[in-house]
């Protein structure tokens, strides 16, 4: 680590140049959070660094590499540039976390997170929901050597699906694909990746459009901005996984796929001659495990099961079905509610439902289902039309919630 607080209580950065004469100076420091003894680390291999003693029971503390450190620093110092307010391994108490960075602004405050060891899904998870819970958004950035591509595929491991970033607002939720989830990696000493995903094709692979920023000039702001994926390119993404559906091997069996395909099959819809409303990519997807295909074919006859009993429905009238959808893809009950905003409000662009202004939907025709998968992908390839030509004509303005 790079901070720490003197015996006199001045809490210094090795990165603040104005610190330095103070450091050489002194020789007692201790950890801003445990308030344990720290060690001042000078080896000619490594950083200038603090570090715990052995054993330690600092909550925040964590071995760090050299691989860290370095661009840590460099990060750092590419923030600093810009005239951020910018300070390392801040220690936010609301949360109980210590953030690699934290750059504050007028409009808002952000975490950069800089990964570069494999860690559990459900971590990454849990700290960006910490981190929200105050009112801070969180870039997850990874080594420039995790990113793993083939053209415009990305390979992604299941704890990097959730470090895609959404953004922070709620005023563009009906623009749909301009909201893609974005992937950070960093490439030392200056070079910055992102991977804009805009369609899913397995749980283990995104397509996605890449685009490579030099530090400097690029801005924090310029690398987190949504991207724009031109229309042919964006239709024939969506449809190569809705091919796949139609012609390919069956989903992943997972416990969720058994039910969903057994309900399927009662209503005897064979999952590749599901309706052509589900299977597409959603700025949410990257929180769940399972295909598309299956909870929004599993939804999307709920939906309809409403309309048998009713003219008009919301969320609210939906309350089951996002209890069901929370329990079942492990997600938290408020990203079960933004995954089904998404979804109606997809089937709106579709033109299958009509959103009124008191945000209520009524059903502007009835579905049809298709007799062969031939069929159903010259369906598929109608709405992928539909959904493209709709967002031609929406521009981001602004970021997006998670």
């Amino acid at each position: 680590m790079f901070t720490a607080t003197s015996y006199s209580g001045r809490t210094v950065s090795l990165l603040n140049n104005a610190d330095r004469a103070y450091i050489e100076a002194n020789d007692g420091w201790y950890c801003q959070v445990c308030k344990e003894h720290l060690q001042l680390k000078k080896g000619r291999k490594r950083r200038p660094h603090f570090a715990h003693h052995p054993n330690t029971a600092c909550p925040t503390s964590n071995p760090e590499s050299e691989r860290h450190l370095e661009g840590k620093a460099l990060l750092y110092r590419w923030l600093k540039a810009q005239g951020a307010e910018v300070h390392v391994e801040a220690f936010l108490p609301e949360s109980n976390q210590r953030a690699d960075l934290l750059v504050k602004n007028k409009n808002d405050t952000i975490a950069v997170e800089y990964q570069c060891s494999t860690v559990d899904r459900e971590q990454i998870r849990r700290r960006t929901a910490l981190y929200h819970s105050i009112g801070v958004q969180v870039l997850w950035v990874m080594p420039y050597d995790h990113l793993r591509r083939k053209g415009s595929v990305v390979y992604l491991k299941e704890w990097q699906w959730e470090a895609a970033y959404l953004g922070h607002s709620s005023e563009l939720r009906d623009t749909y694909l301009q909201r893609m989830p974005a992937l950070f990696y960093f490439q030392p000493p200056s070079l910055f990746w992102t991977a804009h995903l805009n369609a899913y094709l397995s749980p283990k692979k995104a397509h996605a459009r890449f685009i490579a920023h030099r530090l400097p000039p690029s801005t924090l702001e310029c690398v987190r901005t949504p991207a724009t994926v031109p229309r042919e390119m964006q239709r024939s993404a969506l449809l190569i996984y809705k091919k796949e559906t139609r012609y390919g091997k069956r989903p992943p069996s997972t416990p969720f796929s058994t039910i969903v395909q057994a309900q399927l099959l009662r209503d005897k819809i064979p999952i590749h001659l599901h309706p052509p409303e589900a299977g597409w990519f959603l700025p949410g997807q990257p929180w769940v495990n399972e295909s598309p295909v299956l909870w929004q074919s599993w939804l999307f006859l709920h939906i309809l099961s409403h309309f048998n009993r009713q003219t008009f429905i919301s969320l609210q009238t939906l309350g089951t079905a996002k209890q069901w959808l929370s329990t079942y893809l492990h997600l938290p009950v408020t990203r079960a509610r933004i995954l089904m905003d998404e979804y109606l409000r997809l089937l709106v662009r579709l033109r299958v439902l009509m959103l009124h202004a008191d945000d209520t939907f009524t059903l502007m025709q009835m579905p049809r289902w298709p007799q062969s998968p031939d069929e159903g992908f010259a369906m598929d390839q109608q709405y992928a039309e539909r959904l493209c030509a709709v967002n031609d004509s929406v521009a981001p303005r602004t970021y997006f919630p998670l």
